[in-house]
């Protein structure tokens, strides 16, 4: 039974309960903190914008965007290598090697002012289909609710894809039970690179509704300039919907391209080298996509 079709059921009552659940929930998502997770555990990556604050020393002290080997620069220690650490272990780092050669003591602070190097992907019957930063151990509601939360359309589920080790797993997720039953539960946390999908109310399984064939449409998410859904047209191929979608970001692992498509509920997994294709010339190995395909790009990790 569908999201919005189970809320309707609810008696007062009911309502009240499970509001009872929900509320301190979210009460303690928008009051927390905002630095305590953000700035202690987050590990900072290329496209992190940081503020380095190095007290009484103006010229030491500004933003500074981490390159895509995971440097900063600074003008007394050149670049450095911040990629993989968190802005503690940053400030101890730069305090360290500024008070080698060159400062007394200096007393270093270091923030993230624009997240830019974790990212999911939310699509679906969501008010705000896009690509979301990760800023901290996010779970899924907490990027549920920053897309705006489920439209009037939204079914029970809630697929995630999540790569781990090359492979592709698909998570489950029954957001009724979390949203309206308050079964944390079904809360669970969000990693770099996710897509979560949210289905339709009459197709609430993932593998029926997201990949069925009368969409039309076909999704490219990863590093492409331009995420998201796209109107299929006759002979379209990846190379097709890549260039669609924007083309390659500079991060993209060209050559780690995969085309993820269900058919009668089995998931396939297609691994192409796009980087050869266009490189080379080779079209024969680029491929023709269907209705509701995926196409993930991933990030290159140098």
């Amino acid at each position: 039974m569908a999201l919005n079709t189970r809320i309707r059921e609810y008696s007062l009552a009911s309502v009240l309960d499970s509001c009872k659940v929900i509320l301190p929930v979210l009460v303690l998502l928008f009051t927390a903190p905002a630095g305590l997770h953000a700035q202690g555990e987050y590990l900072v990556g290329p496209g992190d914008v940081l503020h380095v604050e190095v007290f009484g020393e103006k010229d030491l002290s500004g933003d500074v965007t981490v390159s895509q080997d995971g440097t900063i620069k600074n003008i007394l220690l050149g670049d450095v290598n911040v990629q993989g650490l968190t802005t503690v272990q940053i400030e101890d780092l730069l305090a360290k090697d500024l008070g080698k050669d060159y400062l007394v003591n200096p007393k270093v602070s270091v923030s993230v002012t624009d997240y830019r190097s974790h990212k999911v992907y939310v699509l679906g019957e969501i008010d705000k289909p896009g690509t979301y930063a990760l800023t901290t151990d996010s779970k899924l509601l907490d990027i549920l609710l920053k897309a705006g939360g489920p439209t009037s359309n939204a079914g029970d589920n809630v697929s995630i894809l999540r790569r781990e080790n090359d492979t592709l797993m698909h998570i489950k997720v029954d957001i009724t039970r979390l949203f309206v039953d308050g079964d944390l539960s079904q809360n669970i946390p969000i990693k770099d690179g996710d897509i979560i999908y949210v289905s339709r109310e009459e197709k609430g399984n993932i593998t029926s509704r997201f990949y069925e064939k009368r969409l039309n449409l076909f999704y490219v998410v990863g590093e492409v300039k331009s995420p998201g859904a796209y109107e299929l047209h006759e002979g379209y191929t990846v190379l097709n919907a890549i260039l669609q979608a924007g083309g390659f970001t500079d991060y993209a692992k060209k050559n780690g391209v995969m085309l993820v498509r269900y058919e009668n509920g089995a998931k396939k997994v297609y691994n192409l080298k796009m980087g050869d294709i266009m490189n080379k010339g080779d079209i024969a190995k680029d491929m023709h996509i269907q209705a509701a395909d995926l196409i993930i790009v991933p990030e290159s990790l140098f």
